[in-house]
């Protein structure tokens, strides 16, 4: 089975996620991706330590979800001849994905130019916080930070009376980022096929936060008194799209968007047929009207029961509803699994752990076909370097003056 990237080579110069997760989905559908990381070092991921969970006994999840399936080469790219190495190597490369901030580029003389001087052809990937363009597109920018705060998540799902802001969830934004610059790359890629020219391509954290609230934004920039909390901790002006409690505390979230059909489906599932013709319910802007009234009716009915009474009559009910799935349940989610998004995958000190694919299927393959685990640092420098031209005593010259690992 050939898969959509065999053949594409990508040298990655990233770190922590947003970057190495677009990597990552690059190597899970056949790029040959190789890190270059700093020797002795790493990616500061393969050391962060939060207290979340990621660090297990037997693994990094956090490394080995954004970095499988790739190599790892050690260079010191602060010295000529590691810089030398490097330029060799994107020589030989269709992509350079990099998150490095814009002047430490710079200064590294890493810039798109310095790179397609050596390869025209070349697809030059960058992802930051805030873009690259505007006085602050050199500044520090992480998930939490640029994507969460600054792009309006925070504001908006925290409720006005609260004491503290909602806290975002692990990567958010990095995940959503990456499909930005898997695309981004995959498109870079299409037009090189067409035109023979290499180009640089770019998104940031930012302005992928803009994208995924654009239907709040658009509704922003028409109408300066736009309130996007008001009447959304109650869901009053929208009974049928919004979620109701169980007696045991499951919640299930309905969704009647075109509600003509399931809204009398819905009365008589919840014993009250009066409802469907009453005159205060009887069609959509009733029900907004009398909002509050209506949600009070629902809640109590659906409120009076389990889920597991509630739930032969919502999987016989053909209608826009689901369950609100814990993480856990997610993860045994049968559509996913059906899917082939969580999958297993064997650790380089044998051990397993379960991964999640992209959310792209090519010839219906979401999980890379062979999976494999993140790299040890500097790994595979002397199987790379040896591939581009490097003598083994070249490399045994450059790993005694410590440019590569």
């Amino acid at each position: 089975m050939t898969q959509i990237f065999e053949g594409v080579r990508v040298v990655e110069l990233a770190q922590y996620v947003f970057v190495p997760a677009a990597g990552a989905l690059l190597a899970d559908h056949g790029a040959e991706v190789i890190k270059v990381e700093t020797p002795g070092l790493g990616d500061p991921y393969r050391t962060l330590k939060i207290g979340d969970g990621r660090e297990t006994a037997n693994a990094n999840l956090s490394m080995e979800q954004n970095n499988r399936g790739k190599k790892s080469v050690a260079i010191d790219l602060k010295t000529e001849e590691g810089r030398e190495i490097l330029l060799r190597l994107v020589a030989t490369a269709d992509v350079f994905l990099t998150s490095l901030r814009p002047r430490a580029l710079k200064s590294l003389r890493l810039d798109p130019e310095d790179l397609m001087a050596v390869n025209p052809k070349l697809i030059y990937a960058r992802g930051n916080g805030l873009g690259y363009k505007g006085e602050e597109y050199d500044k520090a920018g992480y998930d939490a930070s640029a994507f969460w705060a600054r792009g309006g998540f925070a504001d908006l799902l925290t409720a006005p009376d609260a004491e503290i802001t909602t806290r975002p969830r692990p990567a958010l934004g990095d995940h959503t980022s990456a499909m930005s610059l898997l695309a981004a790359v995959s498109s870079g890629l299409f037009r090189r096929e067409r035109s023979g020219k290499g180009m640089v391509v770019e998104t940031s954290l930012l302005q992928n936060a803009a994208w995924v609230l654009s239907s709040d934004l658009v509704i922003a920039l028409s109408n300066p008194n736009y309130d996007p909390h008001a009447g959304f901790s109650s869901g009053h002006k929208a009974p049928l799209m919004r979620a109701y409690k169980t007696s045991d505390g499951r919640w299930i979230q309905l969704m009647l968007l075109a509600p003509e059909k399931p809204w009398p489906e819905l009365c008589a599932m919840l014993e009250r047929p009066e409802l469907e013709n009453d005159p205060k319910f009887v069609n959509n802007e009733a029900r907004m009207e009398n909002g509050a009234e209506l949600c009070d009716i629902i809640a109590k009915c659906i409120g009076s029961r389990t889920w597991e009474e509630w739930a032969p009559l919502f999987f016989a009910w053909n209608a826009p509803w689901e369950l609100i799935s814990t993480i856990h349940e997610l993860g045994e989610d049968p559509q996913l699994k059906a899917a082939g998004t969580v999958f297993p995958m064997e650790l380089k000190n044998g051990h397993s752990v379960n991964v999640v694919a992209g959310p792209i299927g090519f010839d219906e393959q979401c999980a890379p076909l062979n999976p494999v685990g993140s790299p040890e640092l500097g790994e595979h420098s002397d199987e790379v370097l040896a591939g581009i031209g490097y003598s083994a005593d070249e490399l045994a010259t450059l790993r005694s003056s410590k440019v590569i690992d």
